[in-house]
């Protein structure tokens, strides 16, 4: 297993730059299969998800290959419909492809997807929505197989506003028949970037960054160059490591029109932040003050995915805060590893209490999530004396190289590969 090695370092100082998204550049390599060509996807993070995708992708008989000018994906000869089970049970956004299987097969078979253990993820709004367009599924043993002779436009509301639901009936709307209308989406900037990135190839979708999508069929879409945008989720992760150690740092290339409910947060932590362009100077000059509450919420409220390294930056605050999720069920998998760290942390029911010590510990420590990971990366960085996170495969899903990143941020950080 390999290992991530920690040594408790003082404040963060440097310049970093911030990769590609993950949550933006998966449905792209999605859509990539309505695209009978060769799309190059620029600034695409070399991430462990990506290249699951790939494979996914490379199974269906598309080509992937990377190169100076990113990664490139050609899905002229694909061939293949039904998705291996061992890749799709290990990532959960493999549901993505259902959509644009059907549009362009016209059948899709694929095992109910996993690799999400932070809370229930159901697929029932994407086989309704897949349903009122022309969809008909047939479910055994948890295996789905799909067909779809003709998608046909509708009008669908969401229950809830999905991301992965809102994709999913934008990719299986872009070349179906007439006009569908998606109501009740999320606004999401991943959900834009899909959108910006089908337009480019041809579709026409109107709406896009509201919660009403108009999308009109096409024939056909056209291989397109594509700049994937900045992760939202790693600069946030690098913004709460410079408050969480005191630090002063600076994050090239930052999202920060995406980012303004964590920077609110960070603000009332006592953060001080200059913004020069995408340069964003971050400088906590003292101890990070408490928040009363803050609670997870769909875009633009407060990410789900930064709840845990916002846990980690309140573990060492001066006071006592409140974060109250209401995204995912399981995302209080870290305050365990946290509390063994010697923070002081009390779960009760979706809401975590947490007193702020001035000092967390060294420990042994295990990754059970993406986020998590990364968060207890940073409470070892905060700790006196040496940790180890085991299970660091779950950081690589999101993050090209954290390890690297840290170092440049000046903290001791290294991956151990242990055979």
């Amino acid at each position: 297993m390999d290992i991530i090695h920690v040594q408790g370092s003082g404040p963060l100082r440097g310049e970093i730059q911030i990769q590609g998204s993950k949550n933006a550049v998966l449905p792209i390599l999605a859509a990539a299969v309505l695209i009978e060509g060769t799309c190059c996807l620029k600034n695409c993070p070399h991430i462990s998800d990506v290249n699951c995708m790939c494979r996914l992708l490379e199974s269906m008989g598309c080509s992937t290959y990377w190169d100076e000018d990113g990664l490139k994906v050609d899905t002229s000869t694909l061939k293949e419909s039904r998705l291996p089970k061992e890749l799709v049970t290990s990532m959960r956004s493999s549901i993505i492809l259902l959509g644009p299987l059907l549009a362009r097969c016209k059948e899709a078979s694929l095992d109910y997807p996993g690799g999400c253990v932070i809370g229930d993820r159901p697929i029932d709004m994407h086989l309704h929505l897949l349903k009122e367009m022309g969809a008909v599924f047939t479910i055994q043993n948890e295996h789905i197989a799909g067909l779809a002779e003709q998608l046909t436009g509708t009008t669908i509301r969401l229950p809830f506003p999905s991301v992965g639901t809102t994709e999913n009936g934008i990719l299986a709307s872009v070349m179906a028949k007439g006009r569908t209308t998606l109501l009740n989406c999320a606004l999401e900037p991943e959900v834009q970037q899909l959108c910006h990135f089908l337009n480019a190839a041809g579709a026409k979708i109107e709406g896009v960054g509201t919660d009403c999508l108009r999308i009109e069929g096409v024939e056909k879409l056209y291989p397109v160059t594509y700049m994937i945008e900045a992760d939202r989720i790693v600069a946030g992760t690098y913004i709460f490591s410079a408050v969480a150690t005191m630090g002063r740092i600076g994050i090239l290339n930052t999202p920060v029109k995406e980012l303004d409910s964590v920077l609110e947060v960070v603000k009332q932590m006592g953060c001080r932040l200059s913004l020069e362009g995408k340069h964003l100077e971050v400088w906590q000059k003292e101890r990070p003050k408490a928040v009363s509450l803050v609670q997870t919420q769909v875009y633009p409220g407060f990410p789900t995915d930064l709840q845990s390294v916002l846990m980690t930056t309140l573990a060492v605050s001066d006071g006592e805060s409140q974060i109250e999720e209401n995204i995912f069920s399981n995302r209080f998998k870290i305050a365990g590893e946290l509390v063994r760290m010697g923070a002081e942390i009390r779960i009760e029911g979706r809401r975590a209490r947490i007193k702020g010590k001035e000092k967390l510990y060294a420990m042994s420590l295990l990754a059970e999530d993406l986020r998590g990971g990364a968060a207890l990366v940073l409470a070892g960085i905060c700790a006196q004396g040496n940790s180890l996170i085991g299970n660091c495969h779950y950081i690589e899903r999101g993050y090209e190289d954290i390890c690297r990143d840290y170092r440049f941020l000046g903290a001791a950080v290294e991956k151990i590969v242990r055979s």
